[in-house]
This record gives structure tokens, C-alpha cells and sequence, in this order.
């Protein structure tokens, strides 16, 4: 069987995060955390590989208003399911921020916190990262 360089980069991304694996549970590639889909790919008929991640719901609709690669996902739309046409040169920073963020809404607290721990010792996903917020009220001086 022929390998796929678009399915290669995709796990190889994924198989990074931790307690991330593959999975094919209806024949097509879904990739799991603590037995969660947190990304899957396939190719549609045109041979255009498409990857479906989750997100949060304000940034599903603008990427979904703002740029024809994307569409709300089928089953899983309703939770910030989005589907994203690759095309044949994909950002591929741009795919693992996607994927590394869909990994942290669904991977368990620990896990995020061994990827956190990842990022700060070899820049792993390191432009995925969310930038730390403070919901304290500011400090009186």
C-alpha cells in the first residue's frame, strides 16, 4: 500500500501530544486522548485531504464566515466541530495549532499539563499555546 505524505505529517503531529494514538473506528483515521476524538482526516473523492478538529463555538463561526477551507462538521458542529479542506500546500503551523488545540479542549487536565511541560522544554507546539489570562482581580498598589 502507498503511503500518504499528507497522513504521515498529520500523525506525526499528533503522535507528539501525549496519550495521543491512532484509532479507525469506521475506516477512517480519528485520532483519540483518554479514548476522546480529538482530530480525524480523510481524503474526499478529488483527493483533497480534509481534517475535522474541535474549537470553540465563537471561532468555529468565524472561521466558517471567513474562509471558504472551512465548514461546521456534520455530527459534532453543534460542540465546535469544524471541517478544514487541506488544499495541496496546507500551512502546516497553522494545522498543528488546530490540532493542538482541539487536543487541549478534549485531552484530560494532567495531560495538558505534560504537553505544557513539553512546550517549555523543546518549543513542542509552542505557537499552539494558549497565552496564560488572569480572571483575579488586579492587585491594589
Amino acid at each position: 500500500m502507498a503511503t500518504d505524505p499528507f497522513h504521515d505529517r498529520l500523525l506525526a503531529i499528533v503522535l507528539r501530544l501525549p496519550g495521543a494514538y491512532e484509532d479507525r473506528p469506521w475506516g477512517s483515521v480519528h485520532c483519540k486522548v483518554a479514548g476522546k476524538i480529538f482530530v480525524g482526516w480523510g481524503r474526499h473523492e478529488d483527493g483533497e485531504m480534509e481534517i475535522g478538529f474541535r474549537t470553540d463555538l465563537e471561532l468555529q463561526s468565524m472561521l466558517v464566515a471567513s474562509d471558504p477551507r472551512f465548514k461546521i462538521a456534520k455530527y459534532v458542529g453543534q460542540y465546535g466541530g469544524v471541517d478544514m479542506r487541506l488544499g495541496p500546500k496546507p500551512n502546516w503551523a497553522e494545522v498543528e495549532h488546530f490540532i493542538v488545540e482541539s487536543y487541549r479542549k478534549i485531552a484530560p487536565k494532567k495531560l495538558v499539563k505534560e504537553l505544557d511541560a513539553l512546550d517549555g522544554e523543546k518549543g513542542l507546539a509552542g505557537a499552539a499555546k494558549p497565552a496564560r489570562t488572569s480572571k483575579a482581580a488586579p492587585k491594589k498598589t
